[in-house]
């Protein structure tokens, strides 16, 4: 790896936050203690244990169409959850039905009781624009506005929320690029790792190592199609975080005038 290279990664490094897709997943993927304070504060659970967790765990069936799962857990009582990090607010009602749907089908056992399933969004921005700290969903009677018990609840967790509660703090964090200034212990130690201590350093390097090996693979076409995946969630992650296109345009070593037009296209879309 040549020292140009090294100094690229860093860069890409240091403006990454929890909203950042592998970075986030490299944080969550080995850290008991921080998956634990995400679910505790975005289900309201103050006593949730995290009994099994995965990332990109994936779901569905022969024949089907397969999805994966950002963050998957199971807590103490066997309840189900999936949180979903989002950058972009397209088509979350209709992911967040068919994900919970997808749930709910591969959640039973013969002869098991129904379990509780929730499906949660934390997006980057504010899903309704009307500033509450998460938006619910249940499914009820049109009329009566009676709920129906389905087990089920979809929330979608405002990621622009500013308020002095615990859920305002996770928000603060996620957006942060520094640890040292993070309000939560368990996120700082877990960013820190990453962002600061060599073997962390040296691991994120090697997953975007990784990333441009693959990219580069020109004979396998379906390489080629993750790759171009992975290139666009990082010249979008580098955009929100304010980065110019001639420095994306650098980094991610697409010629400026392709940036330009994946940026007009998003636009348009």
């Amino acid at each position: 790896m040549t020292n140009t290279t090294n100094i690229q990664y860093l860069s890409m490094l240091e403006r990454f936050t929890l909203f950042s897709d592998f970075f986030m997943h490299a944080v969550f993927s080995r850290n008991r203690k921080a998956v634990q304070l995400l679910a505790r504060i975005v289900t309201g659970k103050k006593d949730l244990i995290v009994v099994e967790w995965g990332l990109e765990v994936k779901k569905g069936f022969p024949f089907f169409r397969n999805d994966r799962y950002d963050l998957f857990i199971i807590d103490q009582y066997g309840n189900v959850y999936n949180i979903e990090i989002e950058n972009t607010l397209q088509s979350i009602g209709k992911r967040a039905f068919h994900n919970l749907s997808v749930l709910v089908a591969q959640g039973l056992k013969s002869g098991q009781k129904h379990k509780k399933l929730q499906e949660i969004f934390l997006t980057r921005k504010d899903f309704l624009k009307q500033n509450e700290p998460f938006y619910n969903y249940q499914w009820r009677e049109d009329r009566s506005r009676q709920k129906l018990k389905t087990g089920g609840h979809i929330r979608i967790v405002n990621g622009q929320y500013q308020g002095k509660d615990a859920l305002g703090k996770l928000m603060h964090d996620f957006h942060c690029t520094n640890p040292d200034d993070m309000f939560y212990d368990e996120l700082r130690e877990a960013v820190s790792y990453f962002k600061k201590e060599p073997e962390g350093v040296n691991t994120m390097c090697e997953i975007m190592r990784e990333f441009e090996r693959k990219s580069e693979n020109k004979g396998r076409a379906e390489e080629r199609k993750k790759a171009k995946k992975r290139t666009e969630a990082i010249m979008r992650n580098l955009r929100e975080e304010g980065m110019s296109y001639e420095r994306i345009a650098r980094i991610t070593n697409q010629s400026l005038s392709k940036v330009k037009l994946f940026f007009k296209t998003q636009q348009t879309a």
